[in-house]
């Protein structure tokens, strides 16, 4: 037993001086060697001058411990870097607005934290994206609201404000929105009555680069919620019967929890022109003549959300009087395809079965869509399920809105 526990301790020991030692590497890491050395400079450089920045090229210098190359320039008053890492042979300036010329400093750093003389370059940005994208803006009427229209093109992350003219007359800030990509090419501010406003729009990108403010008087067009208690359930010539008991009157009851609309799984679905196949299909009477503004479709919660039968990509369509074949075609004969190549995006992107809480979130919140601004008054909703998540035909879901003006 005292060899055992001499053994032990001496473990022990061991254990103790190894995790001491190793705190100390690290309380003392960093350069393996270090001298007061100062690194060369790059050389034969060139300048492409790009929108809002430029792309400068340059040969790094020969030295064994050269780290990396820093570019020191000033950005809306303030000092700022950009650095590369010795093994590429440029440097991205970026958020700069257009100016005829502008210095940059490239210092090279090595491993001893030395640095070089500063070699100055000259650059001149082009006209910088959030300027070209504010150049794009438009500010038209919409439902409950004013739509702006945009080109990002360049596809900067943005923040757009908006602001609305008071009572007295000034502009005070109203709502905004972000944008990062050129999938849409528009975006509707709602939540005002139908009284003419003074609007206001501008920008400001990452770099806090800010636009002016473009501004329009604007007359919103009155939107409302249509009343759930005039749907009704139209069984049209082609539509896919309800299975499990979920019916079509599900979809207005207010609730999104519980039973919704349910389509039988496996079943091939009717081909209804302008479709070269069946897909599964289900039509909806408002009750009234409106023209539509958007509509916001629940997915089946739950452990469901974003999978099985719910809606991946759809396409909705409306007419005001049901035609004589009782909806066998959809072609030259009244209806007016309002969504075309819808699709539910989840926000994490994950796969199926791991949701985020963004994922959670949206699910609960529905998912809402515009229809086009000068889409025609319908009565009669048909909204046809291309395929769910998992992939089918078939289709599951629990609440339907829809938003618009309905003529007098």
């Amino acid at each position: 037993m005292k060899n055992k526990r001499y053994i032990i301790s001496c473990t022990l020991i061991i254990l103790m001086v190894a995790g001491f030692i190793s705190c100390t590497e690290e309380d003392e890491r960093g350069p393996l060697t270090k001298d007061d050395t100062i690194p060369g400079v790059v050389s034969e450089i060139t300048v492409t001058n790009l929108p809002g920045g430029a792309k400068i090229e340059y040969k790094v210098p020969g030295d064994d411990d050269a780290l990396m190359v820093e570019a020191n320039y000033l950005r809306n008053g303030e000092r700022v870097t950009a650095r590369s890492s010795i093994f590429r042979n440029f440097v991205m300036i970026e958020g700069l607005r257009q100016v005829a010329s502008q210095k940059v400093a490239l210092v090279t750093l090595d491993r001893s934290d030395n640095r070089s003389e500063p070699v100055e370059v000259t650059i001149s940005p082009e006209k910088a994206p959030i300027d070209k994208l504010f150049e794009s803006f438009e500010l038209v009427h919409d439902f409950g609201g004013v739509r702006l229209r945009y080109n990002n093109e360049d596809e900067i992350r943005a923040e757009l404000l908006l602001y609305a003219s008071d009572s007295t007359g000034n502009m005070a800030y109203s709502q905004s929105a972000f944008i990062s990509n050129s999938d849409r090419s528009h975006h509707s501010f709602r939540g005002f009555p139908p009284e003419t406003v003074t609007f206001g729009i501008s920008a400001i990108d990452r770099w806090d680069n800010a636009t002016g403010i473009l501004e329009k008087e604007i007359l919103p067009w009155e939107e409302v919620l249509l009343d759930l208690e005039n749907f009704d359930d139209v069984s049209l010539t082609g539509d896919e019967p309800s299975a499990w008991n979920w019916i079509p009157e599900n979809l207005w009851n207010g609730s999104i929890e519980g039973s919704g609309f349910h389509t039988a799984q496996g079943h091939p679905g009717t081909v209804v022109p302008p479709y070269a196949e069946g897909y599964h299909m289900v039509t909806i009477d408002l009750g009234v003549k409106a023209q539509l503004s958007r509509f916001k479709f629940w997915q089946r919660q739950g452990r469901w959300i974003f999978a099985h039968g719910n809606p991946r990509y759809f396409e909705v369509w409306g007419i005001d009087e049901i035609p004589a074949d009782n909806g066998a075609s959809m072609e030259n004969n009244g209806w007016t395809r309002l969504i075309e190549n819808g699709e539910v995006i989840k926000p994490s992107g994950g796969e199926m079965g791991n949701n985020s809480a963004d994922d959670e979130a949206q699910a609960a919140s529905g998912e809402e869509f515009e229809f086009p601004i000068d889409a025609p008054p319908v009565r009669y909703i048909r909204f046809v399920n291309l395929e769910s998540w998992s992939g089918g035909k078939f289709m599951h879901f629990t609440e339907v809105n829809f938003w618009g003006q309905i003529p007098e």
